[in-house]
């Protein structure tokens, strides 16, 4: 009978180890922030002395590691990061389903989305990619 009481102790122990583990999982998982995308914001605001905002666009806000506004040179740039290639280019495609061709303006790299305000310039692009990758 005494080892029914210590096998039923041991599996309520499990059973709230678990529930403690799944309920850390699932706030880690809330809070969570791409370490790629806070090395970019990073990388913006100390590397290259860009402002940096929360987008209000909301094409790039649906992006699922994050999306933010800065200027490169002048030139007014929103950066989505996707999750992977396949969400980036789902991004690009409501872009263009809603502005036309963009033409050099919008650009996929991996997962990481770029609309710019006007065609980069080969120092604009550079200046973010160094950033981005």
């Amino acid at each position: 009978m005494n080892e029914w009481v210590f096998l039923r102790a041991g599996f309520a122990a499990v059973g709230v180890l678990v529930v403690a583990a799944l309920v850390g999982w699932a706030v880690q998982t809330a809070r969570y922030e791409d370490p790629g995308f806070r090395e970019l914001r990073r990388c913006l605001v100390e590397g290259r002395g860009a402002p940096v905002a929360a987008t209000r666009d909301p094409i790039a806000r649906s992006a699922e590691l994050g999306a933010l506004d800065t200027v490169i040179e002048t030139n007014r740039v929103t950066v989505a990061v996707a999750g992977d290639a396949k969400e980036a280019e789902r991004i690009a495609s409501n872009y263009r389903s809603v502005a036309g061709d963009l033409g050099e303006r919008l650009e996929v790299r991996g997962r990481t989305v770029y609309l710019w305000e006007r065609p980069p310039s080969a120092t604009q692009r550079q200046a973010l990619f160094n950033c981005t990758y």
